[in-house]
């Protein structure tokens, strides 16, 4: 197969893209004011300008005087302890001002950490991110700590008189007894102890005897073990000692055949059966010291890894390399497209790229979208790297991320492989950073601050004069519009790297064709029963978790939905309960209809729950396993069951899009997507893009080792352009088409998104503060820029509020994120006063 060949019909269409990368190879000025701004400096005296926690208060930068005992304490990034009014916050440091103003400034309280936390790096990055997303510099700032970084508050009851009360109640005595007797009692613990701590505070601090204050706690913690080491002439002190016990005797043989004649102590405690007398024994006969050290709490599939070698690259992938390494060679002077079809190696030439980047004595971040995705995922980065690698995502628990940070911090990890928050790695000295499957829509945050990591990664490349690298077999159209116009660099792997082809898709229309069971034609029935009688393996996709999306009464067609929002509940049949997939509201299931009473419920829509329990009555000697929210939700259960199934434990995968991209089993060689319809009709501009993206993703699953593949794609639509497009496998057509289709109506990469989201208990109040801005915004905006609404969300109430929406087109707005601020500033009192969720989402992925 040659290499891709782009559609002439194409090249007219990108004349008009929107210059959002123009920036990417401005060096010169802008990068060295950047410089001037990540300089660490130590604050020797003077004022300090700090960045808070303060909702509607602009940036929320406020001074603070740095006291003489903490000078040389703080410098850029450090976290910081500061009064604001009448509490106590924390902050974060963002600028040294020379300048000792003590008599007007008040003085900050404490640092909160030996080493800041933040980068100066890292700190000019969150300056651009609150710039660009309108979100305040605290709030960009902490997207990225840990979260063991992260303090808390807690309410404190403070003894505030003279005097007991004359008059009380026993039970009120105890509990002023004991706030007295300590001063200041965390709240939490009065409730713990006093039944009626609620009402006896409430009381007491109306009457004058206590009040409430505000602490912060730091949950920073490092775990710590006990270390056992012989003392250094502990052969000559043995002999004058003459040791009978023989647990102490164990005890010096196993640290004699020690590293460093080191051992921990638990370590030391299981294999010679010693207790802590037998140590401390020995400790007072001067033969051993016992050490508290600092240790990682690594994850397992981090620690635990099989060394492997280099895979030799086929052609295409020693050209990837090649390109990508010029790129490196001159500054990563421009972002690069790695176009590779499902199977092709990508993940090889990532890791070899990765390899050349270490050699040259740079480090290396890989970004992958999901936590299904970053088992195998760091499998291989760790077999090829081992220790130097280190992993973030949200299922490590709160101390394997915190020390995995801190091994980054302390420049012990050199390969960082993580999920969308890993972009704000504190790592130097950056040679590389790839996006792997960059296409994916978890890449884009979808609470303050709404970054997304293709922005920030491009500005930390940037920043570093490192290669970025963008990978997918279904680029973002934008990503792909973007290459083909020369504003990326292309690079293309258009065939497998086994060199088996992909495999042949086929479309079954379900209006046509008999299923037994719902969800389940005869064609895919015929096809997984084949694989089973082979020994080969399966990959169902259903992109709905539970059992059924709707109860419905039979006797009257009422449908039970949440209370709370416009959705109808979904039913999980192991739980019997209903649940809210968008506010977590959930009941029992009912006996009867709660509007008629009769007995005729009837669950339709068919879930993953659901269609488990169709493929077990359907094949019922097939080992199937559920991969979903629901059966992932308890830490190390996507290594468990990917595991389970790569070492053939299991026939069927059933799966949410989870399953659907990035995993490789060589015995797979059937995949089929039980419902192709869902997300095709939704009203986003995106969705032919989404459902083209997937069935091309979930297809690349099959026929990956020495077998052929074959996709069963179930639809009542065929006919629709994606889908038949998918079956060919025709990226350059689908290309076309829907550039054409984004260029007629004013969406990207022609034009730039802004969203104005706005929600409130009061439907009528919400749309008209909205239509105010909306009408303000209008009139300060360029003439083509287009201002869409006020109009109603999709779902117009979720969590009891009703939700509206402004959407804006621009093409030549600069400071779209500061034009909405100045137009919301007169606002902010009554939106505060009257707890009012305003949101400004730019280049929103989802509408």
């Amino acid at each position: 197969m040659g290499a891709f060949k782009p559609y002439k019909k194409i090249w007219p269409l990108l004349a008009n893209l929107y210059l959002e990368s123009r920036a990417y190879t401005e060096y010169g000025t802008t990068r060295e004011k950047e410089e001037m701004q990540t300089t660490e400096r130590h604050a020797p005296y003077g004022t300090v300008r700090v960045a808070v926690d303060v909702p509607f208060a602009g940036e929320g930068i406020f001074d603070y005087h740095l006291p003489p005992s903490l000078e040389g304490e703080v410098k850029i990034g450090s976290r910081l302890l500061v009064p604001l009014s009448s509490r106590q916050v924390e902050g974060y440091a963002v600028e040294v001002i020379p300048v000792d103003d003590r008599a007007h400034l008040k003085d900050i309280i404490a640092v909160l950490d030996e080493a800041p936390p933040l980068t100066p790096e890292l700190i000019a990055l969150a300056r651009h991110i609150a710039g660009e997303t309108g979100a305040s510099l605290y709030r960009a700032l902490l997207a990225m700590v840990p979260t063991f970084l992260k303090s808390k508050r807690r309410e404190i009851i403070v003894w505030s008189a003279e005097s007991m009360p004359l008059i009380v109640l026993p039970e009120e005595e105890a509990l002023l007894l004991y706030v007295k007797k300590r001063g200041r009692v965390p709240k939490a613990r009065l409730v713990q102890i006093f039944p009626d701590a609620l009402e006896t505070i409430a009381r007491f601090e109306q009457m004058g005897w206590l009040k409430t204050d505000y602490e912060l706690f730091d949950r920073s913690r490092s775990k710590q073990q006990k270390a056992v080491r012989l003392v250094s002439d502990a052969e000559n002190k043995m002999e004058r000692e003459k040791l009978r016990g023989v647990k102490q005797r164990a005890v010096i043989e196993a640290l004699l055949g020690a590293s460093d004649r080191t051992m921990m102590q638990d370590e030391l405690f299981e294999k010679t059966g010693a207790t802590h007398a037998t140590l401390q024994s020995l400790v007072a006969r001067e033969l051993i010291i016992i050490d508290t050290i600092n240790t990682y709490r690594r994850p397992e599939i981090a620690s635990t890894f099989v060394q492997s070698a280099p895979h030799v690259l086929n052609t295409w992938q020693a050209r990837a390399l090649d390109t990508l390494m010029e790129g490196f060679q001159r500054g990563g002077d421009q972002p690069y497209v790695l176009h590779g079809v499902t199977g092709s190696g990508k993940t090889e030439v990532y890791m070899a790229f990765v390899e050349r980047i270490l050699n040259a004595g740079k480090n290396a971040l890989i970004l992958v979208p999901e936590i299904s995705l970053t088992p195998q995922m760091v499998a291989r980065f760790t077999g090829r790297f081992g220790e130097s690698v280190a992993v973030l995502h949200s299922a490590l628990s709160d101390g394997e991320r915190y020390d995995e940070w801190r091994r980054i911090r302390q420049g012990e990890a050199r390969v960082v492989v993580g999920a969308r928050s890993a972009i704000f790695a504190p790592l130097s000295d950056i040679g590389a950073i790839i996006i792997d499957e960059e296409h994916e829509a978890s890449y884009k945050q979808e609470e303050m601050p709404r970054y997304h990591a293709h922005r920030v990664a491009m500005w930390r490349a940037r920043h570093h004069r490192a290669v970025l690298v963008l990978g997918s077999a279904t680029p973002l159209l934008e990503t792909y519009a973007y290459a083909l116009a020369g504003r990326y660099q292309l690079i293309e792997l258009p065939e497998r790297a086994n060199r088996r082809p992909l495999p042949e898709v086929r479309l079954i229309d379900l209006k046509k064709t008999a299923q037994t069971y719902p969800l389940l034609s005869e064609p895919l029935k015929a096809a997984i029963s084949e694989r089973l009688m082979r020994g080969e393996q399966t990959i169902l996709l259903l992109n709905r978790r539970g059992f059924a999306s709707v109860l419905m009464c039979r006797a009257c067609g009422h449908t039970i939905g949440c209370p709370h929002c416009d959705v109808t509940l979904t039913y999980h049949r192991g739980e019997e309960k209903l649940l809210c997939h968008y506010c977590g509201y959930n009941e029992p299931y009912p006996e009867r209809c709660p509007r008629c009473h009769a007995p005729h419920l009837r669950p339709l829509g068919v879930g993953t729950e659901r269609m488990e329990e169709t493929l077990k009555t359907a094949f019922p000697e097939a080992r199937i396993l559920r991969m979903d929210r629901d059966t992932t939700s308890r830490k190390g259960k996507h290594e468990e069951l990917l595991g389970a199934f790569h070492a053939g434990e299991a026939d069927i995968l059933l799966g949410t899009q989870m399953i659907a991209k990035g995993l490789d089993f060589p015995k797979v060689t059937l995949v089929g997507v039980m419902l192709a319809d869902m997300g095709l009709f939704v009203n986003d501009f995106r969705a032919a893009e989404r459902t083209f993206q997937l069935i091309t993703q979930v297809s690349g699953r099959a026929g990956r080792g020495t077998l052929p593949g074959e996709v069963i794609v179930q639809t009542y639509h065929p006919e629709h352009p994606s889908l038949r497009l998918a079956e060919r496998g025709d990226y350059q057509t689908f290309v076309r088409q829907e550039l054409e289709r984004r260029k007629a109506a004013h969406y990207p990469p022609f034009y730039r998104l802004a969203l104005i989201k706005m929600a409130h208990r009061d439907p009528a109040k919400v749309k008209t503060w909205l239509s105010e801005v909306t009408e303000t915004l209008r009139a300060h905006v360029k003439q083509d820029t287009e201002v869409i609404g006020p109009a109603p969300a999709e779902r117009l109430r979720l969590r009891d509020r009703y939700h509206y929406h402004t959407l804006i087109k621009y093409r030549h707005e600069q400071a779209m994120s500061e034009l909405i601020a100045r137009v919301f500033q007169p606002y902010l009192d009554v939106w505060r006063k009257h707890a009012v969720e305003v949101s400004l989402d730019i280049d929103p992925y989802t509408l």
